[in-house]
């Protein structure tokens, strides 16, 4: 009996503590194959401070590179990203609960009480577009819990975590 409560106690655990979450869309008249190299636009409107969007460009193109594409001028995509901060409310919380009873008659009361604050988020839309066309063909958008208080060493391995995520379906696999 014991063990699987701390069987199930862990695989609750494991569970719940989930990286960043991806979604994805794509064009499927797209060939990806001729999809070899790549640049940012230059006037990017990221909504992040010029710090961060430095460290995601550096993340999203280690990550890029690490796939096997080249960062060139003369590339063959484009890539636009912007992001997002929102705040959400924990969703843990205790519940109390007072019941009696007695010969036919029955109550009972019960509530929650939420524990924690709220946490901060970020969603980040990644773009890729057709350097001949500027068509949009990949887009990509991950949302990840991102402290503020993080030192810019944590906020790069962030913004590589995040970078990474994205690229685990591109190209798509159809």
């Amino acid at each position: 009996m014991m063990k699987q409560l701390l069987f199930f106690t862990l695989i609750g655990t494991l569970f719940s503590c989930g990286g960043p979450k991806a979604f994805y869309d794509y064009d499927e008249q797209m060939n990806f194959e001729q999809c070899k190299s790549f640049s940012f636009y230059t006037d990017l409107n990221t909504g992040l401070n010029e710090l961060d969007e430095q460290r995601f460009v550096t993340s999203l193109s280690q990550a890029l590179i690490a796939e096997g594409y080249q960062q060139t001028e003369d590339s063959d995509f484009k890539i636009n990203f912007y992001a997002e901060f929102f705040e959400q409310r924990s969703n843990n919380t205790i519940g109390i609960g007072l019941g009696g009873g007695g010969g036919a008659v029955g109550g009972g009361v019960s509530g929650g009480i939420p524990i924690g604050g709220t946490q901060q988020f970020i969603s980040v839309t990644i773009e890729f577009a057709n350097t001949v066309n500027n068509e949009l063909f990949w887009q990509a958008v991950v949302e990840s819990k991102l402290d503020k208080q993080l030192t810019p060493i944590e906020r790069e391995e962030a913004f590589l975590e995040i970078a990474k995520k994205a690229l685990e379906n591109f190209p798509p696999k159809r």
